[in-house]
């Protein structure tokens, strides 16, 4: 266990002392994957309370852990967390890195964010609602165009769904390397040399086992190549190859 997962499990752990000796949910600030896989795998939550892990909506990747005393439900509505809705008139697109680097410069910590989902006009932002005002009012430009910015109400809100790139391909069988070699288009020899340079995460976790079998749902990342999800593991080819679904993040 590295000194930084420490220092995580240590700030959740206060999250369960805080809420005992206030009667208070009490909530963390936005995780990423591989943080929560980090507290899955390291940390069992104790007895009396009632927990949850959301970001927003049902898809979401950056998500804030909330802990609640044992009498009160854990709800979505009751998460410290706003929307913004960027809306621009220009035909330029922007990109993931365009918002999220204005919201940064404005001395924001990437821990007060959740996901920046992209629109052909616009964006949704998932901010700690603390900050929400203070972005609304200090961002009209992104990458020099002209953009409104406002918080949504509850009854505002319609999330589009996240939009993927889906292809069929094969690869010789379920193992690790062969699915990359298969889903990037690339050698056997290739994808096992990325496995051993600590280049592939499989569900967010260091994948350090070229036998490894993925599984449909399986989140695969490939350092300098993105990620994608193992979306269905069909037939076999005449020649012993499986057909297999890949997803990418459009």
């Amino acid at each position: 266990m590295t000194g930084q997962c420490k220092i995580l499990l240590a700030k959740v752990s206060d999250l369960f002392l805080l809420c005992d000796k206030y009667a208070k949910p009490r909530f963390s600030r936005f995780l990423d994957g591989g943080e929560i896989a980090d507290i899955t795998d390291n940390m069992s939550f104790p007895y009396g309370y009632n927990v949850m892990l959301w970001g927003g909506y049902e898809d979401c990747e950056r998500k804030i852990l909330g802990v609640f005393p044992e009498w009160e439900e854990a709800e979505q509505d009751k998460f410290p967390l706003s929307v913004i809705k960027f809306t621009s008139n220009f035909s330029k697109k922007l990109s993931h890195r365009d918002y999220l680097g204005t919201i940064m410069s404005l001395g924001i910590d990437r821990a007060q964010t959740g996901d920046i989902l992209i629109e052909e006009n616009g964006a949704y932002a998932f901010v700690y609602s603390d900050i929400a005002e203070y972005i609304c009012g200090n961002i009209s430009k992104i990458s020099n165009i002209g953009v409104k910015a406002e918080i949504l109400g509850g009854g505002d809100i319609d999330i589009p769904p996240r939009k993927y790139v889906i292809f069929e391909t094969t690869c010789a069988s379920l193992r690790l390397d062969a699915v990359i070699a298969g889903a990037l288009k690339m050698s056997r020899n290739e994808s096992t040399r990325l496995i051993s340079a600590g280049k592939v995460k499989l569900n967010y976790r260091d994948a350090v086992h070229l036998s490894r079998n993925v599984k449909e749902g399986d989140l695969i990342s490939v350092r300098g190549h993105g990620r994608f999800f193992l979306e269905e593991a069909g037939s076999e080819t005449r020649s012993g190859r499986l057909h297999i679904t890949v997803k990418f993040s459009a």
